[in-house]
């Protein structure tokens, strides 16, 4: 059956959006969707449409509209769904423009450092030259190349967010996905130490009853521009060893200077494992710390046994 699609783009909501926060006052997204609706003049028929979840079609796209616009730096999220505009983003209102595409927001640094990253996280599963999904060969491709888009967007989004997170609540969810990891078992114990004087140690994973193994774990809420140093390194080295430890883990949201990584290896006392911010949400998706799955989809097959049977 022919789904009947007539709700403007996400591109062509994008513009929509601006023009409604361009008073510069904070609103909640769901007033966004309906003054943007009301701006692009959308009949009740419009508004009926629904994608396969239930949500309305304009809804769900100017959610997404918002979103990007939100990593362009165009408009910011001061609160939990609520939406403000930004001086470069009245700018872009100030064009009175039809349309803004994905392509037209590569102006703005922001979104060339968030599409730079996504391209990043492809390309270290190898996945650098994945056909776009409307050009794969078959459905189960097509949809295995979309969940692996859909969640490198969502691996981004959730490093920005541990980033604009305090470092205790970062400190806390470093040690979460450690346990939710397996490292613990089922006698050990997890406890977040971070605070002033905390002797370099941010969160400690107590694998047995007895604190015979014991990981230690650094965890540093750092922006994109300041990466790990040698120097960091070196006092997690004196902290461990100052515990007597012989396995720790240092995490950070962004990465690691060269030579923070050459001092970590040549750690003798034991074993230092680093993790950056883009192996951090990776591993925070799969092991399901600070998200949750927004939807599943049932493939069936013929099964030839059955048939198999019923000819015998």
């Amino acid at each position: 059956m022919r789904v009947l699609d007539n709700t403007p783009t996400i591109d062509q909501f994008r513009p929509a959006v601006l023009r409604v926060l361009d008073d510069g006052v904070v609103r909640p997204v769901r007033q966004v969707c309906e003054l943007a609706a009301d701006h692009m003049g959308l009949s009740a028929e419009v508004r009926a449409e629904h994608i396969d979840s239930g949500q309305a079609r304009y809804v769900n796209r100017i959610n997404w509209a918002c979103s990007a616009l939100t990593h362009a730096g165009l408009i910011t999220r001061p609160e939990r769904g609520h939406y403000q505009i930004t001086d470069d983003g009245r700018a872009v209102d100030r064009r009175n423009l039809d349309s803004y595409t994905e392509q037209d927001m590569m102006e703005w640094p922001l979104w060339q450092a968030y599409q730079q990253e996504i391209a990043e996280r492809k390309a270290s599963r190898g996945e650098s030259q994945v056909v776009p999904a409307t050009e794969a060969s078959d459905p189960l491709e097509a949809m295995s190349t979309a969940e692996r888009a859909y969640n490198a967007q969502t691996e981004t989004e959730l490093r920005k967010r541990l980033q604009e997170s305090s470092p205790t609540f970062f400190e806390k969810a470093v040690v979460d996905l450690l346990w939710a990891m397996g490292y613990g078992g089922d006698k050990g114990e997890k406890q977040h130490v971070g605070r002033s004087g905390d002797g370099g140690i941010d969160g400690i994973i107590r694998q047995d009853a007895l604190g015979l193994s014991n990981v230690y774990i650094q965890a540093k809420r750092y922006a994109d521009t300041n990466k790990v140093g040698d120097p960091e390194i070196r006092n997690f080295m004196g902290s461990l060893d100052a515990h007597g430890a012989t396995l720790g883990v240092f995490v950070t949201t962004s990465d690691f200077q060269p030579a923070a990584v050459k001092s970590a290896k040549s750690y003798r006392h034991g074993k230092i494992v680093l993790i950056d911010g883009i192996k951090l949400t990776e591993l925070m998706l799969t092991y399901g710390v600070a998200v949750h799955t927004k939807r599943e989809f049932t493939l069936y097959d013929i099964d030839d046994d059955f048939f198999d049977e019923a000819i015998n």
